[in-house]
């Protein structure tokens, strides 16, 4: 990992843990904002089939509810207190809810409250380092209205949704608040599959550059990043599928049946993108051990032929020592080949004959 990769997962850790410790000692249902939460405001969009307003305002959210059949207000960051009690006292909103809106460490779930239902969805994005994250996207909706939480203010996560509204595209102006609702969970479903198509693309270039033979240095760190943002992913995904499965076959009449067949689709598109994910953690995982496997068998490689090439050396080295040796040439019995005129061109002729034997011999062996 890289070091503003580090840097950046450091202060993200840092982050969770200040959260989490914010809930310690204190009763269910009491929270507080974080000062360094962002806040960029509220939106507040009524319509129905034939005419819708948008506000910038919690202003007139009676008279908003009176006149439209659905009224939707998205939070954007949350940082301001007043702000979030305002909408909880507005829809009735459960102080436990609110609780789990403030505390962004939430796993994806849905639970039942009076007045309607809460849902947690983790939303993964890249951040500015290239890595992966996950912020926290609330949504409690109910009969006639839909509130949706978003933790960042970077990007909003439903502006497509905001076009087809005010377009009127698909059927989402001329239904109720349980399919904007689902409208709003499709989306957030959908846009991961950018996400995944990405971590397979590097899954794949990953796979090529481990068996390259030029593989790079840091393909280790890279394998290690993969993996991480894998994790993340999964994390996400894997508690959403099984909210959207509780929101599927939830009878208390939540959402009407016409709502209930497109709510199956996003189920299906969550399953697709859980198999997609497990099928590249599955790659990724042995990613190591292939690149371990390859640098080993390489390894071999060199270690085999630089144990060849000692090992014709070593008579070469043994000729050349012997002959090195300062004897005495006037006795018989000390090297009197030393003193013979073609000594020197035979002991270089057997020295290459002996290498081409060897070489001769490897090659018999298929060592080369």
């Amino acid at each position: 990992m890289s070091k503003s990769r580090r840097r950046a997962a450091n202060v993200r850790k840092a982050a969770r843990r200040e959260r989490r410790a914010q809930t310690i000692g204190k009763p269910p249902g009491a929270w507080r904002v974080d000062p360094a939460a962002p806040h960029a405001g509220v939106r507040v969009v009524a319509f129905g089939p034939d005419e819708i307003e948008e506000h910038a305002k919690l202003d007139g959210l009676d008279t908003l509810r009176a006149r439209f059949p659905v009224v939707w207000v998205d939070v954007v960051g949350l940082g301001a207190a007043k702000v979030l009690r305002r909408v909880g006292e507005a829809f009735s909103i459960h102080p436990l809810a609110l609780e789990d809106v403030v505390y962004v460490h939430q796993r994806a779930k849905v639970e039942e409250y009076p007045g309607g239902r809460y849902v947690v969805v983790r939303r993964v994005r890249t951040n500015e380092d290239g890595s992966l994250g996950s912020e926290q996207v609330s949504l409690f909706f109910g009969k006639g209205f839909v509130v949706s939480f978003q933790e960042g203010e970077e990007d909003d996560a439903f502006a497509a949704l905001r076009k087809r509204l005010r377009a009127n595209l698909g059927r989402t102006r001329t239904s109720g608040a349980d399919y904007l609702a689902y409208a709003l969970l499709d989306g957030l479903v959908d846009d991961h599959f950018p996400v995944v198509d990405a971590l397979g693309d590097r899954v794949e270039a990953l796979s090529e550059g481990v068996l390259a033979e030029d593989a790079e240095i840091d393909i280790v760190s890279q394998v290690q990043d993969l993996r991480r943002d894998l994790q993340i992913l999964r994390h996400a995904m894997w508690p959403l599928r099984e909210a959207i499965q509780a929101l599927l076959h939830d009878e208390s009449g939540a959402f009407e049946p016409a709502t209930r067949l497109y709510l199956r689709d996003c189920a299906d598109h969550v399953a697709q993108i859980v198999e997609l994910l497990e099928s590249d953690r599955e790659v990724a995982s042995g990613l190591m051990d292939i690149y371990l496997s390859v640098t080993s068998n390489r390894m071999n490689e060199v270690m085999k032929v630089l144990t060849m090439i000692a090992t014709i050396f070593i008579p070469l080295s043994f000729l050349t020592g012997l002959y090195g040796m300062n004897f005495d040439t006037g006795s018989p019995y000390n090297m009197p080949e030393l003193g013979w005129r073609y000594g020197y061109p035979a002991l270089l002729a057997l020295m290459f004959g002996i290498a081409l034997a060897l070489v001769g011999y490897f090659r018999h062996k298929r060592w080369l």
